[in-house]
């Protein structure tokens, strides 16, 4: 039985692990808000003010840093006024992209009074596609100010009076597909004209998000930076990129092949993120813009407008997450914020609800696990791995990320074993100043094996009794973790 060494050098430290890496995304889609988050007041299943109680209970485990609302598809048909103030005089209306009622029950009030209640920050993103600029500078002033103004005393008048300080926001989703089929110069203006209201109306604290690309418009990113940047270059404060996975693959068909074929994938997203960060580079002054991911995750064919985007999770997902937050961790000096897609019941989510059951997926309990990174600086990792045939290429089967807190009193250090064939043995043998307080493992016998509501923790969270830091089984197709203070 062959041990491979994995030695942590404590002394070489590298990039701070922004929390923001670790953020959400929540949409008018399918039953990710009604059903998911929101039942209303009125509801059987339990709740607080609207909110289903066992949802925010699980999500507060998860210590999100920011969520990202109203979407998405829906932003650029979204109009924000439509769902504020009394809750019976709120128009409905239907969701264009989604194809289903919208009642506004949930607006920008609920939506900050779930932010507060999970202690993340709020990210709106602004309807460029079918709204306006004046639209646009009056949520802002909604949300934002504390003068004696119209949309100031709206707000006041609805039960808020102290400000919201929405900090994030985004100009526009998705501007070359759903939100206009815009060219990018046409979106590059558009983009200056709504950034240089905004600029005016508020103070430097408000970041403003440029859309970006997805992985079907290679030149979108380069054509709206260049049009907006050669005059103005303190318009863009990010620009936001969206990378989706798995969209011609069936989840209740996977094969091994599939699988790998999901992992290889990884690279398109490291190469888009890359690209992303050369560009910013760039076109701004000093490297001050930055790059976010606020839409990514596994898209399976199952998962359709028809039934809400809506499938179940995987412990392959949990495996494909672990992964990209070891890339994220890579390039976090210049990606500030990505948002996994999306909180509930919609693509890769964390919960899914049925009535009133609620049950938890693996990528909620790959989050709850990856939760010590945050905030600490990678820290280097040497060793001899071993490697396997990713079709054409050879790759490390195990990926390892660790990190180290401010003080260097802890360490924490999360191992992939992408391997579906064999189990391996570690040894974290240089760590001998530090002791083990806590080890985490997320299995199961197979990849495919999933969380559903006939059996709802195939797929769980379990503690690892590790009592030798010189022999540590790292099992096929598993997520662990380990937790180290310093003696």
């Amino acid at each position: 039985m062959m041990t491979y060494n994995i030695s942590i050098d404590i002394n070489n430290k590298q990039n701070f692990i922004n929390p923001f890496l670790y953020g959400s995304f929540a949409e008018h889609l399918g039953k990710c808000i009604y059903g998911g988050i929101w039942v209303g007041e009125k509801s059987s299943i339990k709740n607080e003010r609207g909110f289903r109680i066992d949802v925010l209970d699980y999500l507060k485990e998860l210590e999100l840093t920011v969520i990202r609302w109203p979407g998405g598809c829906f932003a650029d048909t979204y109009h924000w006024l439509d769902g504020v103030g009394p809750k019976n005089k709120r128009p409905r209306r239907y969701n264009l992209w989604w194809k289903q009622p919208e009642s506004n029950a949930f607006g920008t009030d609920e939506f900050i009074q779930l932010c507060n209640l999970l202690n993340s920050e709020p990210y709106l993103a602004i309807n460029v596609g079918s709204g306006s600029v004046q639209e646009a500078l009056n949520w802002i002033e909604y949300c934002n100010s504390s003068k004696n103004t119209e949309f100031a005393i709206l707000r006041v008048q609805n039960g808020y009076r102290k400000p919201y300080n929405v900090k994030y926001w985004g100009i526009g989703n998705e501007n070359w597909g759903c939100g206009g089929a815009m060219t990018p110069e046409y979106y590059a203006d558009l983009y200056r004209r709504f950034a240089t209201y905004i600029r005016q109306q508020t103070d430097s604290n408000v970041k403003l998000i440029a859309c970006g690309s997805n992985t079907d418009f290679d030149d979108w990113d380069e054509r709206v930076l260049k049009n907006i940047q050669n005059k103005y270059f303190d318009l863009v404060d990010f620009i936001s990129l969206h990378v989706y996975t798995g969209w011609n693959i069936e989840q209740n068909t996977l094969s091994e092949k599939e699988y790998y074929k999901i992992i290889k994938d990884i690279t398109i997203t490291k190469n888009k993120i890359e690209k992303a960060i050369q560009l910013c580079n760039t076109y701004s002054k000093n490297k001050n813009i930055k790059v976010i991911l606020d839409e990514w995750g596994l898209w399976y064919k199952e998962a359709t407008v028809d039934n809400g985007l809506f499938q179940e999770g995987l412990l392959l997902d949990a495996i494909f997450a672990g992964l990209n937050f070891h890339l994220f961790h890579s390039f976090s000096d210049d990606l500030f914020m990505t948002n996994l897609a999306q909180t509930t019941n919609v693509l890769q989510s964390f919960i899914l609800t049925r009535g009133d059951k609620a049950i938890l997926t693996p990528t909620y309990y790959l989050y709850k696990m990856y939760k010590p990174h945050k905030g600490k600086r990678v820290v280097k990792v040497n060793s001899n791995l071993p490697k396997i045939k990713l079709f054409d290429d050879d790759v490390e089967a195990l990926s390892i990320s660790s990190s180290i807190s401010q003080d260097d009193k802890e360490i924490f250090i999360t191992i992939v074993n992408i391997d579906l064939e064999k189990d391996y043995y570690i040894n974290l043998s240089n760590l001998q100043n530090y002791r083990l307080i806590d080890s985490l493992e997320l299995t199961a016998n197979d990849f495919r094996e999933r969380n559903n509501f006939i059996n709802p923790d195939n797929v769980k969270l379990v503690k690892k009794d590790i009592t030798d830091l010189n022999n540590i089984l790292i099992k096929k197709h598993s997520v662990n973790s380990f937790l180290l203070c310093l003696k």
